[in-house]
């Protein structure tokens, strides 16, 4: 990890309030591993508001132009002010931080990534590298709104099996992701499974595969301060053999079991 200085090659409106913005830098396309995130630092040099950096997953990684991409959501100060930059403007930022996936620790062949809005970001990234190695890999993705309709070319483009649930019923099958894993879970069963999206998908994930004795891991995501670890600021409560534990999420993380995590 160290601070980066960078140019923004590109920042593109993809769907309602979601943009991607591509960066070069040479370090991160070299050390990013899948899971892994940057904290930037959203204000010009002299301002500090708002104070903290804000943590993105990275979405991508191009080797052969030095490039990686962030896909965000506007939200609020931070997120409008990314929106408003530019090519050629520069962004500041730390990275790569936490601990993420380490494929060829893996030596299934078969792999389920559950995605529910802007927690396709990181699994992306992941599944890229999975198709990369000629694994196979299923797609679920779950999404409130139609404003993700780019990510199922980025499916195509990858030539893996996939499947898109939207709430609203205009963006593949009508429903909520879980609903597609919960008939389904039995298919999976023998599959390394990895999860990314918001609590409530967690919870309802968790209970299906209590169920049916299936392990998963989960990228989780936290307000972060530092993003080293140091302030403490992101701290959740894991199931241990003592009772429970409490982990950084930027730095033990993101990475988890999920069937350890407590959602209190």
């Amino acid at each position: 990890m160290k601070l980066i200085k960078c140019e923004i090659i590109s920042n593109e409106k993809i769907g309602d309030e979601l943009f991607k913005m591509t960066l070069f830098s040479p370090y991160i396309v070299k050390n990013a591993i899948p899971g892994q995130f940057v904290n930037i630092k959203c204000s010009e040099n002299n301002n500090f508001d708002p104070l903290l950096r804000r943590p993105f997953s990275i979405h991508d990684v191009e080797p052969d132009f030095k490039v990686f991409s962030i896909l965000y959501l506007l939200k609020g100060k931070g997120t409008y002010y990314l929106s408003e930059l530019n090519s050629g403007d520069m962004v500041n930022f730390t990275g790569p931080l936490g601990n993420g996936i380490k494929t060829e620790e893996d030596e299934n062949n078969d792999f389920l990534l559950i995605g529910g809005g802007i927690g396709v970001a990181p699994l992306y990234f992941l599944a890229k590298i999975l198709s990369a190695q000629n694994k196979n890999v299923f797609f679920a993705a779950g999404f409130k709104y139609n404003n993700f309709l780019l990510i199922e070319k980025m499916f195509q483009r990858l030539k893996i099996n996939y499947e898109i649930y939207s709430e609203n019923g205009m963006h593949g099958t009508k429903g909520l992701i879980t609903d597609f894993i919960m008939e389904k879970a039995d298919d999976f069963k023998k599959y390394s499974i990895y999860c990314c999206g918001p609590v409530e998908m967690y919870r309802t994930l968790q209970n299906i595969f209590s169920l049916k004795d299936i392990k998963a891991k989960a990228l989780f995501e936290e307000i972060m301060a530092c993003g080293i670890g140091v302030c403490k600021g992101c701290v959740m409560k894991f199931k241990n053999n003592n009772g429970y534990v409490y982990k950084t999420v930027c730095k033990d993380g993101p990475l988890f079991d999920l069937m350890e995590a407590v959602f209190d």
